[in-house]
């Protein structure tokens, strides 16, 4: 899947969406590009932020260029979880300023990238690859964990940009 034309469900440009399908879509683009081999942790969760998102806004291939050196907790040294820094960098794509002085806008990137960190702290426990590499690998499941983390944290980021109404996307009320 080298493009979102290879994906049969709507997009956030089709009809409106509700909150569950948007998460859902979400989950479902981040892992089935892992899946696929094509992308990494962090491309694949960029990506799919930038076409749910943001499609209008960005090209979801240059996206996944910035998020490239991220894999593997940047650049396979399995420091920080690529998840994490891909899931502040699409706070930054949806939610950051474009505009010097732009304060509000700040602000809001800032909140969204707090509570983000603190779910995610919440759940996971660590921002280290390396340790999360090493807990999966001794359960024997590595690669699978990193999959179900890269899905699991595209739906619990996406859910907070919705909840939190820090987006424009349009949302179908009547869920």
């Amino acid at each position: 899947m080298s493009n979102s034309t290879t994906h049969d469900e709507s997009t956030a440009q089709d009809p409106i969406l509700t909150e569950a399908e948007i998460i859902h879509q979400v989950g479902k683009r981040a892992q089935e590009y892992y899946m696929d081999g094509q992308y990494s942790c962090a491309e694949a969760m960029l990506k799919a932020f930038a076409e749910v998102f943001s499609p209008h806004l960005f090209d979801s291939n240059t996206i996944t260029r910035l998020a490239t050196p991220f894999n593997g907790g940047f650049s396979e040294l399995q420091q920080v979880c690529g998840v994490l820094t891909s899931g502040i960098m699409s706070i930054g794509m949806i939610a950051g300023r474009d505009q010097p002085g732009d304060e509000e806008a700040k602000e809001i990137a800032y909140t969204l990238t707090q509570i983000f960190y603190k779910r995610y702290m919440s759940e996971i426990g660590t921002t280290s690859c390396k340790e999360l590499l090493t807990r999966w690998k001794d359960q024997g499941q590595e690669k699978t964990h990193c999959r179900a983390h890269t899905r699991r944290m595209s739906e619990l980021l996406a859910g907070i940009i919705l909840q939190t109404g820090f987006h424009d996307l349009p949302i179908d009320q009547d869920e």
